[in-house]
């Protein structure tokens, strides 16, 4: 079985090099380009400077305050060296309603690979199972919302994974719409 394998895999090979080998690619490293204008000796090259470029205060995130009939927010501060996370319940996502998520954060740098989550709260469950939805989100300071968002009825918990080590504020938030 492993020697067929092998054998099938040769033409898939060979065809990949002579393709590679007609678009000009080598490995000998030897062609060597002349500009096609001419320079004059002497002329200088520019500096490059490799100094970061300090990208101001971090965007204002300002936290919006409850409404009636959330479901659930998590807000989360820079506290010391690390972040401090406090996560406060609401009232339980009623049957046949849609919902909008609304998170948003602020670092010192905009970046991607935040995500949120939410998860069934009920007693005994919060931290196992897998969410009920989730979705990434930039910390770039800017307001991003998920809409007609349908939960299961019940109680639910919003969660925020994956925030930059210079993150200042973070939300996320789940209210009717």
């Amino acid at each position: 079985m492993r020697l067929r394998r092998v054998v099938e895999a040769v033409p898939v090979v060979a065809a990949l090099a002579t393709a590679l080998l007609a678009a000009g690619c080598t490995t000998d490293g030897g062609v060597r380009v002349s500009p096609t204008v001419g320079v004059p000796a002497g002329t200088a090259t520019p500096e490059v400077s490799l100094t970061p470029i300090d990208p101001g205060p971090p965007p204002v995130v300002t936290v919006p305050p409850p409404v009636a009939g959330e479901v659930a927010r998590v807000v989360v501060s820079k506290q010391g060296s690390g972040k401090a996370f406090r996560n406060v319940p609401g009232v339980p996502v009623a049957e046949g309603r849609t919902y909008t998520v609304e998170v948003a954060c602020a670092a010192g740098r905009a970046t991607e690979g935040s995500s949120y989550a939410v998860y069934d709260a009920a007693p005994g469950t919060w931290g196992h199972g897998e969410p009920l939805y989730s979705r990434p989100f930039a910390c770039d300071g800017a307001v991003q919302r998920t809409v007609h968002l349908g939960l299961p009825s019940g109680r639910v918990q919003i969660d925020v994974r994956g925030l930059p080590a210079d993150a200042v504020t973070a939300y996320a938030l789940i209210r009717p719409e």
